[in-house]
């Protein structure tokens, strides 16, 4: 059966600034993206990782180029039709975990089926499931700052997850954390890419959190420089 790209970046360029002092953070990235698997970004700093993950997200927009998603162009979409797009077919983990610190870790779960226009009390159902998923059933009631890092970062992963996204997008997700919880999250998101079948596509310097993507894809100067299966792994 041929794999089904679910992600697909044509000669994308991200540029900042105009004519002899224009930076271009993205130089014509080609990029696919399949249904199902699970990839890692690598590189160093200011190699283009993450904007291009927030181009591909609909964060943020190229300068030039096309990114297509589950077969649609994204790439002239509205601020608002990004917003959708994001809402419905994208789950985000940053490293910083960007919870709402006033709302409990049930709330800051359910928000995302609320602004999506669904009932309180179902909202707070998917909550609850996707809260005992990530094994924090007893802590649905804390906030932010009475949770460690590690289970902040677990809030986050249930929330990626509440409107049940085509693909998870996540921006250096171990990086906050120290070696255990870092390891939790690493074999959380290989279970969710093995048992729930979720595509996965991560930003990431953690090599135990790398070594679980079948897809490991090189950045340099705005250009990928490589990309090879496991079978074929490179160190960076």
């Amino acid at each position: 059966m041929e794999k089904k790209v679910l992600f697909e970046t044509r000669d994308v360029w991200k540029t900042y600034g105009h004519g002899e002092t224009a930076t271009h953070a993205l130089s014509g990235v080609d990029l696919k993206i399949f249904k199902g698997e699970y990839a890692a970004l690598f590189g160093p700093s200011g190699s283009g990782k993450s904007t291009l993950m927030h181009i591909m997200g609909c964060l943020d927009t190229a300068t030039k180029g096309h990114v297509f998603l589950d077969g649609h162009d994204v790439s002239n979409l509205s601020e608002d039709e990004l917003a959708l797009v994001r809402r419905n077919k994208i789950g985000f983990i940053f490293q910083s975990y960007n919870l709402i610190p006033g709302l409990t870790a049930l709330e800051n779960v359910a928000i995302p089926m609320r602004f999506a226009g669904n009932s309180t009390s179902d909202s707070e159902e998917k909550a609850k499931k996707l809260l005992k998923l990530v094994d924090l059933g007893d802590r649905m009631t804390h906030k932010p700052n009475e949770l460690s890092g590690g289970q902040q970062q677990r809030v986050a992963i249930a929330r990626s997850l509440v409107n049940d996204p085509e693909v998870i997008l996540a921006d250096e997700p171990t990086g906050n954390l120290d070696t255990k919880s870092g390891d939790e999250i690493v074999e959380m998101l290989h279970d969710l890419n093995k048992n729930h079948k979720k595509t996965i596509l991560v930003v990431t310097h953690d090599p135990g959190l790398a070594k679980k993507a079948k897809k490991h894809i090189l950045m340099k100067d705005g250009k990928i420089v490589n990309s090879k299966s496991k079978k074929e792994w490179y160190t960076v």
